[in-house]
């Protein structure tokens, strides 16, 4: 592996070919990839037939660094190696870190030393001496452009295929959030059946499905100006117990993309410019500039002013928030 800072691929390609460090450090605010990435090495390192004997699983902030070290240090039994992981290693006291730190000086050859983390200051001790032997992996939340790309290459690696538009729509539905992008891609799995190229009619029939009374749909229907529409998605959000707050803000957000489009075709900005430079979804592109076409400007100025008076008196708490949300529909659509 690397002797600077290793990635992600660094990382399974190591343990593909059997290299195995004695410490690794897996941290980063991505939690779903710390996870995956700290089971990855623990099958690497101990067979799941051995693992009874032969694997402990910690977590910082409830262990004692004499006790994480002394597990360590034992011996693996029937088998060529041992694995230990600490979760939240920078739960520990400092004094346990240092204990700590002598270990990692020198570790155990047949024991792996697993510590996963959240947000870790790798310019300290031990974690300075893990990034210097090349074995610290940071998995850091991937940015909105990323998410349609990592999606088609997880589809890729568990053997099935999916459209550029499929991935573009569920990066769309569901945002950053990798695990909550894997829990759908299982729902999907099982809804096509024998079936392994997903499609955006997958993406809709099933994640679509699960998604349709969301403020997403309740701003396409105010984009639309179907206030039948708005009113029956608004019920049923504050029915599922929908945060009156949230929504308010969503709905800023969308007007104010609205706007921000405006402003962008009166400067005649290039179509193919108009999704990054409003920072909206490819996918969603030609919905808001549907929306752009009934909605004008000024209507758009009233909206803000419309959502600045819910908001105030939602805040009061005097006013019943079902009924406040519906004189905002009136405002904006009747």
């Amino acid at each position: 592996m690397a002797r600077d800072q290793a990635t992600y691929d660094d990382l399974m390609e190591s343990l593909a070919s059997g290299k195995l460090a004695p410490v690794y450090l897996l941290y980063g605010e991505e939690d779903f990839l710390v996870e995956e990435a700290t089971r990855s090495v623990i099958a690497a390192a101990v067979p799941g037939d051995a693992q009874e004997f032969n694997l402990d699983i910690l977590r910082g902030e409830e262990s004692d660094a004499r006790d994480i070290v002394a597990r360590a240090s034992s011996f693996p039994m029937m088998a060529d190696r041992r694995a230990v992981v600490v979760q939240n290693v920078e739960m520990l006291a400092p004094k346990g870190l240092e204990i700590l730190g002598n270990y990692i000086e020198q570790p155990s050859n047949s024991t792996c030393l697993i510590l996963a983390g959240g947000k870790i200051d790798t310019r300290k001790k031990p974690f300075v001496t893990i990034k210097r032997t090349g074995a610290a992996v940071e998995f850091k939340p991937l940015y909105d452009d990323r998410i349609p790309g990592w999606i088609a290459a997880r589809v890729k690696k568990q053997q099935h295929d999916i459209s550029q538009e499929a991935c573009r729509l569920l990066a769309a539905y569901i945002g950053t959030s990798l695990r909550e992008l894997q829990n759908e891609l299982d729902k999907i799995y099982i809804y096509m059946g024998t079936r392994t190229s997903v499609s955006a009619d997958d993406i809709t029939a099933v994640v679509g499905m699960s998604k349709e009374l969301t403020v997403f749909e309740l701003q396409k229907a105010i984009g639309g100006r179907d206030l039948k529409r708005a009113s029956e998605i608004m019920e049923r959000m504050l029915d599922a117990g929908g945060s009156v707050p949230y929504i308010i803000i969503m709905l800023t957000g969308y007007f104010s993309t609205l706007y921000r489009l405006h402003d962008l075709r009166r400067r005649n900005v290039p179509q193919e410019d108009l999704a990054s430079e409003a920072r909206v979804n490819p996918y969603f592109l030609r919905e808001y500039l549907d929306a752009v076409g009934r909605v004008p400007v000024h209507e758009i100025e009233r909206a803000f002013e419309i959502l600045v008076e819910a908001d105030e008196q939602s805040k009061t708490g005097s006013a019943d928030p079902r009924q406040v949300m519906q004189f905002v529909l009136a405002q904006l659509l009747g």
